[in-house]
């Protein structure tokens, strides 16, 4: 007990006001891409939707969001991550606290509040990998540079092996969870629907229902296709790889300034979008208008490891090129980024609330564009209310319960 007394969350003048910024910058994004299922339009034919809300700049508002956005942004959330566990290594170390116990317990309250949001409302949940992972991080926050770079290449790049794990030597893991999810969904009495020749959950049938305790009921089933998801993407190894680029990043930002070191963000930059932008529009063109062939399937896989990291850390130092110009339009972003959790969470409520069955029911109903400005609709709303929340309060509401059960205190809340 007496190790953790000392210990106080992080103070307003030791935040690096740039990853408040980046942070926020990501939660928009990330939403730019989650809306795409929460509404609904990868479920529904176009002739559902309300008159007016298609436009005639829907496919290419499609293609340049899915080529620019998709896996980007939560692999920057993912560098945040890493940066955030670096700063609060060298703080403990340098109180000469334990850094494991605390950690485990803030990924603990972390996976609690992510099972939560994963088993009752959101099969795209990214905090239960986090947090799990966050475990497994711990492992390496000793280990060189040098190491924690070979480690991020080699995590980055084993989905490629997952790949052929699955499609070439056919031991498809994953199926094992999409399986049991057909099996819960069968025993509950849930909708089904065929697909590829196999009985799957119907997800329009989810996104329409209006019983709440039906709602429940099917997420805790969809949990299972979150998982396999995840399995089969090998999204554990690249999550995991960047985890390590960001551990280097915190060390790199905390003992040498790497913000302000120009000349290696603007590498970064031109090579992340020079490498990372064209391997993502081929990425974009293979989903799109590729066929069934295994080889299309290779390909996707094969560009996401090549395009989607690279353009993810082209974009984070691009942004902190434009930081340092001193852009007052970036601080708009910071409130949310200083409340992300809150908003992760929030975003869930308010898409659920617009688009299920259980809430307003405009599923299925609005083309592309139209949902990109509902988006920005909703985040300007985030922007408004984080920046009058933290006039009045110290934290984000979530914020402040995972700081009080990861430090086992009180801690105050009003300003």
């Amino acid at each position: 007990m007496k190790t953790n007394q000392n210990l106080q969350p992080v103070t307003k003048e030791e935040r690096i006001d740039f990853l408040d910024i980046i942070r926020g910058i990501a939660i928009f994004f990330i939403f730019a891409a989650n809306i795409i299922y929460f509404s609904g339009f990868f479920f529904f034919p176009e002739d559902g939707h309300i008159p007016f809300t298609d436009l005639a700049i829907d496919p290419y508002i499609d293609f340049i969001s899915f080529t620019l956005i998709d896996g980007k942004f939560y692999s920057i959330f993912s560098l945040l991550f890493g940066i955030g566990c670096a700063i609060q290594f060298n703080k403990l170390n340098k109180y000469s606290k334990p850094f494991a116990p605390f950690f485990r317990r803030r990924m603990f309250w972390l996976l609690i509040i992510g099972l939560i949001h994963l088993c009752l409302f959101w099969l795209g949940d990214i905090l239960t990998l986090y947090a799990l992972l966050g475990f497994v991080l711990i492992w390496f926050v000793n280990m060189s540079n040098k190491k924690l770079i070979t480690w991020a290449i080699i995590l980055i790049l084993i989905p490629l092996v997952n790949w052929f794990i699955i499609h070439v030597a056919n031991f498809n893991y994953p199926m094992h969870l999409y399986q049991i999810n057909t099996k819960y969904a069968e025993n509950m009495g849930f909708k089904m629907v065929e697909w590829q020749g196999v009985m799957r959950f119907d997800m329009q049938a989810y996104l329409l229902n209006e019983d709440i305790i039906e709602f429940f009921k099917m997420n805790l089933g969809n949990a299972f296709i979150r998982i396999g998801n995840i399995l089969r993407e090998g999204r554990i190894f690249k999550v995991l790889g960047i985890f390590l680029l960001g551990v280097w990043a915190g060390r790199k930002i905390i003992n040498e300034d790497l913000l302000n070191n120009t000349k290696f963000l603007k590498k970064v930059a031109l090579w992340g979008v020079c490498i990372g932008l064209p391997i993502s529009i081929f990425r974009t063109y293979i989903e799109f208008f590729s066929g069934p062939e295994l080889i299309w399937n290779f390909l996707n896989t094969l560009s996401y490891a090549f395009g989607t990291v690279p353009l993810a850390m082209g974009y984070a130092a691009l942004l902190a090129l434009i930081y340092r110009k001193g852009y007052k339009l970036l601080y708009w972003f910071a409130p949310v980024g200083k409340t992300a959790l809150s908003n992760y969470i929030f975003q869930t409520f308010i898409a659920i609330t617009i688009f299920y069955g259980i809430g307003f029911g405009y599923t299925g109903k609005f083309g592309i564009t139209f949902i990109m400005g509902i988006t920005l609709t909703i985040f300007i709303f985030q922007i408004v209310m984080s920046t009058w929340w933290l006039k009045h309060f110290k934290f984000g509401p979530l914020e402040w319960i995972w700081r009080q059960l990861t430090y086992k205190k009180r801690i105050r809340l009003k300003k």
